[in-house]
C-alpha cells in the first residue's frame, strides 16, 4: 500500500472560473474567497488526474487530499458526486490562516504522518501531485516525490 497525495485546484479539479490573478501573477486570494461558495464549487470540472486518483484508490492505496482551501461541505459533496474517494482530507483550518500554500501543506502533511508514527512526511515515502511549483519544491526538499500536476494533466489529456 502506498500513500498518494493530491492537491485539488489545478490538480484534479479545474476551478479556473473562480480564480483571478494580481498584476504580479499571484493568486488574488480575496477574489477566490469571494467566489468560494457552494454554487460556484458545483460549477468546477474535473482534470485528467481525477481518473488517476480513482484508479489509485480502487487499487487499495491511501489517497490523501491536501489542499490550501478552507474545508466546506460543498467540497466534500463535489468530490462524492464525481466519485473521488479519499481516506484523509487535509485543508486550511481557518479562514484567517493566510500562510502560503507550501508552508501550510508541509505542516499539514508532517502533522498527519508523524501522527501515524513516521518521523516525518518524507519518511512515509508518499507520492504527491500538485500544480504549485513552490509546493513541489518544498515537498522535494523534505523528501516527498512530488509531480507537477500541470504537466501530468497535459500529458494525460493528450492520451484521451
Amino acid at each position: 500500500m502506498a500513500y498518494v497525495i493530491f492537491d485539488l485546484d489545478g490538480t484534479v479539479i479545474d476551478s479556473t472560473h473562480r480564480q483571478a490573478t494580481k498584476a504580479d501573477g499571484s493568486l488574488d486570494l480575496d477574489h477566490w474567497i469571494e467566489r468560494n461558495k457552494p454554487e460556484m464549487i458545483m460549477r468546477d470540472s474535473l482534470l485528467p488526474l481525477a481518473r488517476v486518483m480513482r484508479i489509485i484508490k480502487a487499487n487499495g492505496h491511501k489517497v490523501i487530499v491536501c489542499t490550501a482551501r478552507s474545508y466546506q461541505i460543498a467540497d466534500e459533496e463535489f468530490l462524492a458526486m464525481h466519485g473521488l474517494d479519499y481516506d484523509v482530507y487535509l485543508s486550511r483550518a481557518a479562514k484567517g490562516d493566510m500562510r502560503d500554500d507550501a508552508s501550510l501543506k508541509v505542516q499539514l502533511l508532517n502533522d498527519y504522518f508523524t501522527g501515524l508514527g513516521f518521523r516525518s512526511v518524507g519518511a512515509a515515502k508518499p507520492l504527491m501531485f500538485d500544480d504549485n511549483l513552490k509546493v513541489i519544491d518544498a515537498m522535494i526538499a523534505i523528501g516527498v516525490t512530488c509531480y507537477d500536476a500541470k504537466y501530468a494533466n497535459h500529458r494525460l489529456a493528450k492520451r484521451a
